[in-house]
């Protein structure tokens, strides 16, 4: 009895329903969709497959998850549903011989991995024209790891099954839930992105070391309500070349790199994909604008506001670890909720000549992060800043609306504005600091709620040196620091101002 023969038996042994005829048309028909790349026994094989039986007659046991793959697994089998085929390519073996490897990306309830055909198993894919959203079957492929994460191997053992018969539809996600929007973008390594461009810069250049010239540009794209930067590399810059805001594009195999400010952004590589869906859309899901100065917070990503100048501090030069010298500059921004600190670096410190008090600033796709014991915006490479952008209306706050009772102080707050009475004449000592030594006032206030000690530093000690017990004063933009022999602590920052309201 020949091999081809004993499978049939064995499909018909245990799925009586078949006739002898509709298995062999079946067998035909794979061999057919391979283009001729399948033996009749091969083809056989297939056909029990797809009926959920291997060529003994035996179940395939394939209910492995992709979610539960380790590296160092000898024999994997598994069902998913096809994401994204690549196209395959040749290369040179060390013995000179000619390779071949395609890779796909295949996915399930719990995940998604890319699988890696080598030689005729390559050939076998391409031949049988697999497209995405199409379920699948691998057996008897084999672990490993590559660049932090595990694949599957399919070498001369392992099989390819297209549609298994006995694979439930319902049980495996659609192709589009795979792919994530920047707002869901939450960790480094691989991953499958979609949202509309909203932004480009510029192409950059610069020399590798091997001489050769390399390019790098960004577009910022933004959906589910966040933003994130793409990275395109080399000939992925020619790819987007043509491409526009307001087009949905899909990134298939791209990689998630933390920055020096912890957020994230996606990087393009040779083997990545970029494919077009639709040109002159929106976001379904944009980015509110603008956020309050109240709502800001550690670690935000992908946030815009507008606000207007209060005030800002003189350029300062400092040197990074690799050696080069940087710029940075402050500037105190406030709206009818707050204020906040807005950090310029290098080439953005030049906008400080345009500035005046009132100057409406917009900061689109910046980022926020504590510094000097508060939480501080920053423009960042993929972010934007524009001076008094047009249709932009930011409402000033009253003094009144700033004002915070000396009851009601919390330890941590910032610029925020407090008004009392001196209590006692201010004693002025020297300290040492990390700049090193400086002079420090320090008095109480009273407000008739409460009272709290007052720190100030630097050129303010001159302002308050005269002041006597009686005194009426306004202080601006001050901190909270931790209690002192139970009285809450007010610091002078960078932006600190005292107002003098009656001697």
């Amino acid at each position: 009895m020949s091999a081809v023969e004993d499978i049939i038996k064995r499909i018909l042994a245990l799925r009586p329903n078949l006739t002898r005829q509709a298995v062999e048309r079946l067998i035909d028909e794979e061999r057919a969709k391979a283009a001729g790349l399948l033996t009749e026994e091969a083809a056989a094989h297939l056909v029990a497959s797809n009926l959920g039986l291997d060529g003994a007659g035996e179940r395939i046991e394939a209910m492995l998850r992709i979610g539960d793959l380790t590296s160092g697994l000898s024999d994997v089998s598994l069902t998913g549903r096809v994401i994204h085929v690549f196209p395959a390519r040749t290369f040179e073996r060390r013995d000179g011989r000619e390779g071949k490897v395609l890779r796909m990306l295949l996915g399930d309830s719990s995940g998604s991995v890319a699988v890696v055909f080598w030689d005729e198993k390559a050939d076998q894919v391409s031949a049988s024209k697999i497209t995405p959203g199409k379920i699948v079957r691998i057996l008897h492929g084999y672990t490993r790891e590559r660049r932090g994460e595990v694949e599957i191997n399919v070498g001369g053992r392992g099989q390819i099954y297209l549609e298994p018969m006995d694979a439930v539809e319902g049980d495996f996600p659609g192709v589009e839930s795979f792919f994530k929007p920047p707002s869901e973008i939450y960790q480094p390594g691989t991953v499958n992105l979609v949202g509309v461009v909203v932004d480009k810069f510029p192409v950059s250049t610069f020399n590798r070391q091997d001489g050769s010239e390399g390019r790098v540009s960004r577009i910022v794209l933004e959906e589910g309500g966040g933003r994130i930067n793409l990275v395109l590399w080399d000939d992925r810059v020619d790819d987007m070349a043509d491409v526009e805001p307001g087009t949905r594009i899909r990134v298939v195999g791209g990689n998630a790199r933390e920055r020096n400010d912890r957020s994230l952004e996606v990087h393009t590589f040779w083997g990545t994909v970029i494919e077009v869906l639709e040109v002159g859309v929106r976001p379904v899901e944009p980015v509110s604008h603008w956020t309050k100065l109240a709502n800001l917070r550690d670690g935000m990503r992908s946030v815009n506001v507008a606000a207007r100048v209060t005030d800002f501090g003189s350029e300062r030069q400092f040197t990074r670890r690799n050696g080069s010298t940087g710029r940075v500059a402050s500037v105190l921004l406030e709206d009818e909720t707050g204020t906040v600190r807005l950090s310029l670096w290098d080439g953005d410190v030049d906008l400080i000549k345009d500035l005046e008090e009132g100057t409406v600033v917009a900061v689109e796709n910046g980022y926020t992060r504590m510094g000097m014991g508060a939480v501080g915006l920053n423009v960042g490479q993929s972010g934007r800043i524009q001076l008094n952008p047009e249709g932009v209306e930011v409402q000033a706050p009253r003094i009144e609306d700033k004002l915070v009772g000396l009851q009601d102080l919390r330890e941590g707050q910032s610029n925020i504005a407090v008004r009392g009475t001196v209590l006692d004449a201010p004693g002025v000592r020297e300290v040492e600091t990390a700049r090193g030594p400086t002079l420090v006032a320090s008095f109480r206030i009273d407000d008739n709620t409460g009272e709290a000690r007052v720190s100030v530093w630097r050129d303010l000690v001159k302002q308050v040196e005269g002041l006597t017990p009686g005194a009426r004063i306004l202080i601006e933009n001050c901190h909270v620091r931790e209690p002192f022999d139970g009285l809450m602590q007010i610091s002078s920052g960078m932006f600190t101002k005292i107002v003098v309201e009656k001697e």
